[in-house]
């Protein structure tokens, strides 16, 4: 009997889950995951590179499917692009840490469009949501850490694959139509690092979301793809990373058991995720600094992290975007020492252009730690003008794994956000049916409440 391929197995999985329904537990994480997402938007709407696409989606002259926030209607495919690009553009959004990733961006806008359209209950919304980005994990955690290396963005090459599954599930395909929008999927991966500090990067991860749904679309037309798409001698595998084939069957070993969508780490601040740590060691230190004046800081961070911030320092310079201060470790660091918190002031022009910022930020050093084996964790010592220093280590930052959000953390950190944004009362109207989805009979209530107006 010929094996089953990657494309194959996917749709199994999908199939399986979708007939038994997933783990209770899963498919809270899913909901959770969706809470995320609106937390991650609804301060995004004022943001240049969303009002552009607002203003691109709205030429299309449709009224298919919502836009958050703006309370505006086009075409779905439009409107996944908006709305992965409102999930992204703050990088507020959740995080799969051993991947390097944001899984959620590239596949809850393609679901919200399908869903909106065909009436999809908020069970049949959150399952096919869990499941597609189970499928997401699944495949990236194939293809990473190498592709992540390449200079791939790990959401965008693989999360076209869970808005596919997904919108597959919700559009009730057979077996072949999804096989096929899967194996479509996996030929629209794109996008890589170099969009980082600018606006490409958000609308990479809402053309994520148009192909997922794209694939889904053209598949249920008759579109077929190669069943080995992935495994291929010219397939994603080969063409995305360097991992083993063997690789394969060792995360499929797992697939359906270990549930990767319960690793994701939420975040409390909007900034990269990288970021995370440091801050939390500078805000706490600062509490016990009594006004001493800072020498120096040095942060202990995974040799990754170094990395990464030495490039974008390098190729960036001084900041002069939000985008690019969000993405500079050392700016976010100085700014939230020097301010005391860390909200999107810190990510404006006053503030990376505020000459004492710029000035702790040049005093920065990052070294790498073996302690912190991922970005879960960071180290701080400050050094005082005085001669005297202090020091502190946080293992995991707040909404990680080892340091988890709770459902009212997450619902008063939407809140926050929601604060001065959305009408009186509205917050917690967005709440109460984005937290009801499980018994909702459909997503238009959420929708309809998920505006400014």
């Amino acid at each position: 009997m010929t094996p089953l391929t990657v494309s194959e197995r996917l749709v199994a999985f999908l199939r399986q889950g979708s007939a038994q329904g997933v783990p209770d537990h899963v498919l809270h994480e899913a909901n959770r995951l969706l809470v995320n997402q609106l937390k991650a938007s609804v301060g995004a709407m004022d943001h240049p590179a969303v009002k552009i696409l607002h203003d691109w989606s709205q030429q299309a002259g449709s009224d298919e499917a919502g836009v958050l926030w703006f309370g505006t209607r086009t075409t779905t495919e439009r409107a996944a692009v908006v709305n992965g690009a409102l999930f992204e553009v703050l990088d507020f959004n959740e995080t799969y840490i051993p991947c390097f990733m944001h899984a959620v961006s590239g596949v809850l806008p393609a679901v919200l469009a399908v869903a909106e359209t065909n009436g999809a209950s908020g069970r049949q919304v959150l399952t096919a949501l869990a499941l597609g980005i189970e499928a997401e994990l699944a495949v990236a955690s194939i293809l990473m850490p190498t592709g992540y290396f390449r200079g791939f963005v790990p959401g965008g090459i693989t999360g076209a694959i869970g808005g596919a599954a997904a919108c597959a599930l919700l559009g009730g395909l057979d077996d072949a139509r999804m096989r096929d929008a899967i194996g479509l999927a996996m030929n629209a991966g794109a996008g890589f690092y170099q969009s980082a500090g600018s606006m490409a990067l958000p609308y990479l991860m809402g053309m994520t979301a148009r192909n997922g749904l794209n694939a889904y679309q053209l598949a249920a037309m008759g579109i077929d793809a190669p069943a080995a798409a992935f495994e291929g001698d010219k397939g994603m595998l080969s063409s995305y990373s360097d991992e083993p084939a063997a690789k394969i069957e060792t995360v499929f070993a797992e697939l359906g058991k270990t549930w990767r969508i319960m690793g994701q780490s939420y975040k409390t601040i909007p900034t990269e995720t990288i970021t995370h740590g440091p801050i939390e060691c500078a805000l706490a230190l600062l509490k016990r600094s009594n006004g001493r004046e800072v020498a120096r800081m040095r942060f202990g961070v995974e040799a990754i992290v170094v990395k990464i911030a030495d490039e974008r320092a390098e190729r960036f310079g001084v900041p002069s975007s939000d985008l690019e201060a969000r993405f500079d470790l050392r700016h976010c660091a100085a700014a939230a020492w020097l301010r005391g918190r860390f909200t999107l002031a810190e990510m404006k022009p006053a503030a990376f252009t505020d000459p004492a910022i710029l000035d702790l930020r040049s005093r920065i050093e990052l070294v790498a730690d073996p302690e912190h084996k991922t970005f879960d964790g960071a180290s701080l010592e400050v050094f005082y003008a005085d001669g005297s220093s202090d020091r502190i280590v946080i293992p995991n930052f707040r909404g990680t794994p080892g340091n988890p959000m709770s459902d009212d953390e997450l619902s008063d950190v939407f809140r926050l956000s929601a604060e001065g944004v959305l009408p009186i009362g509205r917050a917690q109207a967005v709440l109460d049916a984005a937290w009801g989805l499980p018994r909702a009979a459909d997503i238009r209530a959420l929708m309809t409440l998920a505006k400014i107006g």
